[in-house]
């Protein structure tokens, strides 16, 4: 059965990334598999006399890791099945090796690092860049967002449009979510005039801004069907913003339960792992951001 990775290394975020990863997994009715990598430090006592041998610290981290899930368990209430493992290696190599075959692969903004300032940690921007299929859920610590906005009792997805195939996939994705936990699913299409594909027979001459709002709202229609959006009317939002899309993204961030972009979108570069927006709502948005690939075998 696939299951739910989860990096853990003790610090506060990865903590609330716990947390999170275990809610998801009972959620999904999967395993959850807490990894903690790590590499011997003089923190960590004595060299063993073999330098490989270092079987006792590896015994130090599972107890560690066990702990951890224990405490998870006991914040959150939530039983679920779980899987503790430690890792001797990099961080960021180890949790991709580990999520390889997961159905997600979850991380806090940022660890035990020494430069606890930056807004995303180096171990979550690699984790981010370097998934190849894996979706990566990058969840903020509580003092970087805000308490999700309910309509209600209903919480909301907020899922990134941009009329590319991998948007469509990040579509389904939050769909799936908004089906299993009964949440709002609010569709967010953001254009700019400079951004939007030409208008049909506008060559030569501006179209009203009014027109340009309404080819984005169809684009946003053609990728909600292509998506098979089958939601009631009550629990499906179509918004469409006149902003650069990170910007808007951000915005309708707040008070979201999460938000879901693909790795790449519309604009250049197709090269690139990880596009400029889903960087940027990566980095700045106020609450848990699943970045999902698109799917094996698609151009």
């Amino acid at each position: 059965m696939r299951d739910v990775v989860v990096g853990v290394d003790g610090s506060v975020q990865s903590q609330e990334a716990l947390d999170w990863a275990l809610a998801e997994a009972g959620s999904r009715g999967v395993p959850l598999t807490a990894v903690l990598a790590w590499e011997p430090s003089w923190q960590d006592g004595p060299r063993p006399s073999e330098p490989s041998d270092f079987s006792h610290l590896a015994d130090l981290k599972q107890e560690q890791v066990l702990t951890l899930l224990d405490e998870a368990r006991h914040r959150t209430g939530i039983e679920a099945i779980t899987h503790a493992e430690q890792v001797q290696g990099s961080p960021a190599a180890a949790l991709l090796a580990r999520a390889e075959h997961a159905e997600m692969l979850v991380v806090g903004s940022r660890g035990l690092g020494r430069l606890g300032r930056l807004v995303l940690g180096s171990v979550s921007s690699a984790v981010v860049q370097g998934a190849i299929e894996v979706p990566v859920t990058v969840v903020r610590s509580s003092e970087d967002g805000d308490a999700p906005e309910a309509d209600g009792d209903v919480p909301r997805v907020v899922v990134g449009v941009d009329g590319s195939r991998t948007s469509v996939h990040a579509l389904r994705h939050g769909l799936e979510v908004a089906r299993r936990t009964g949440a709002v699913l609010d569709a967010v299409f953001c254009w700019q005039i400079v951004t939007l594909a030409p208008l049909p027979d506008s060559w030569g001459w501006t179209p009203p801004i009014d027109d340009y709002e309404k080819f984005a709202g169809e684009q946003l229609d053609r990728a909600l069907e292509a998506a098979g959006a089958d939601l009631p009317e009550d629990r499906l939002r179509r918004s469409v913003v006149h902003a650069h899309p990170a910007k808007g993204l951000i915005e309708a961030s707040h008070g979201a339960e999460r938000l879901v972009v693909g790795n790449r979108g519309t604009g250049g570069f197709d090269r690139l792992l990880l596009g400029s927006v889903s960087r940027q709502v990566v980095e700045y948005a106020s609450c848990p951001v699943t970045v999902v690939r698109r799917p094996a075998g698609e151009s």
